[in-house]
């Protein structure tokens, strides 16, 4: 169980802090009053046809006023030489690029130009960024996997300051690691990184505003950021003018639609996966062509939302999910409980009516005499379970007659005593 938290919850953090990175690097380039007079177009997550004819997908590219390109990817550097080459492989398509995105489309996708140059950036978490330039050298000195850059990429170190809540990104130039070329651009990057010691810092309140309206990145998102994404931010948009705590009934072909109308991407693949996570969670309820939903506040605050929507999947619970589903609910107890009174009503007045007993002969032998309209005192009057037989009573309720008594035969009683 520990695992697949601790699962679901990396995979959440890994995707989150791509969109973040990202997000810092168009704060720099498009937004800051210094660089952003440079640059020509910022694009997140192209998507192009290299030179080799096949599709690049890199994280960002920066495409100058001076038609230089630079080319961004995050990447998680495992230990194995596959992973190795496996990047290398990517970042030499990059370098290899003779045009990049100029301009978005209003339908999506974007214009390309020409370019002069080419730089690529890789930016590695910080405990394993001065391994990767080691191991990206002495590929290049090895010419391992046919890896021969036309300019060797630069690498980043990132990592996440909590306490101050943003990220910090360094730079070491070992291993003949190289600073981002300026192409005789003033101010630019390589600029920046002399004057603050080679370190560059950007606070969640410069990058949250962007981050805001760029969810996404190539990748799928992982089914938890989709599920908290769609609690914190979709279903209240879808719902609005009304406000949580209610009842939204909704489909994924419109959830996938308004995704695409707010953030520029929709899968409806991801957003059925995010409904059936909620519907594990006990917050979502699949019908025949949409999803109930119980829309209301579960904590406060991303991450204590993405928490809560993990334990409750993990827990698995049962039983009604929104207001309308507790109502009929509670209206099938009542209902399942009134037939049964009457059932059990109907039950005891057919006993009653068989036997000729009251509610005070309800046991096999009468408890005393008079205590019923008839009463048998005799069991050679009676049969075995479930035979009827007729029986002649005494009008002094089954005592002996005394000399001279009489017996009125007319008086006969049905005796069920497997009813009883």
């Amino acid at each position: 169980m520990s695992e697949d938290r601790d699962r679901l919850i990396r995979d959440y953090k890994a995707y989150d802090a791509r969109c973040d990175i990202v997000s810092c690097f168009e704060v720099f380039f498009a937004h800051s009053q210094a660089l952003a007079p440079t640059v020509r177009h910022f694009e997140r997550y192209p998507s192009y046809e290299g030179p080799d004819g096949n599709t690049v997908t890199p994280d960002f590219t920066v495409l100058f006023t001076d038609d230089t390109l630079l080319v961004g990817e995050l990447a998680n550097l495992a230990r194995h030489d596959g992973s190795l080459e496996s990047l290398l492989k990517q970042i030499g398509r990059y370098d290899s690029l003779r045009v990049g995105p100029s301009a978005s489309r209003a339908a999506g996708g974007h214009d390309l130009s020409e370019v002069s140059e080419t730089d690529v950036l890789v930016l590695i978490p910080a405990g394993e960024a001065n391994a990767a330039s080691d191991r990206i050298d002495e590929a290049i000195q090895q010419q391992r996997w046919d890896y021969a850059p036309n300019r060797r990429p630069t690498v980043f170190g990132y990592s996440y300051d909590v306490p101050e809540s943003r990220y910090i990104f360094t730079y070491d130039d070992r291993s003949g690691n190289p600073r981002p070329q300026s192409h005789g651009r003033r101010p630019s990057l390589e600029g920046w990184l002399i004057e603050q010691s080679d370190t560059l810092r950007c606070r969640s309140r410069h990058f949250g505003p962007v981050k805001l309206a760029q969810r996404f990145m190539n990748d799928r998102p992982p089914v938890l950021y989709m599920a908290t994404l769609l609690w914190l931010d979709v279903l209240p948009g879808i719902a609005a003018p009304e406000h949580p705590p209610i009842d939204l009934n909704v489909t994924t072909s419109e959830v996938a639609t308004w995704l695409r109308s707010n953030y520029g991407w929709g899968d409806a693949d991801s957003v059925r996966s995010a409904f059936d996570f909620l519907r594990r969670a006990g917050l979502a309820r699949e019908r025949q062509h949409d999803w109930a939903v119980a829309l209301g506040q579960i904590a406060s605050g991303q991450e204590q939302v993405r928490d809560e929507l993990v334990d409750r999947y993990l827990a698995r619970p049962k039983g009604p999910v929104t207001a309308q589903d507790r109502v009929e609910a509670e209206e099938r107890r009542e209902r399942d409980a009134r037939l049964k009174r009457e059932g059990e009503e109907g039950a005891s007045s057919a006993r009653a009516r068989l036997t000729g007993s009251t509610d005070g002969c309800r046991s096999r032998w009468v408890p005393k005499p008079g205590a019923c309209p008839q009463y048998v005192s005799d069991p050679a009057n009676l049969t075995s379970w479930g035979h009827e037989r007729t029986a002649r009573t005494p009008l002094n309720h089954g005592k002996p007659a005394r000399q001279g008594g009489t017996t009125d035969r007319r008086s006969e009683v049905r005796i069920l005593w497997g009813a009883l």
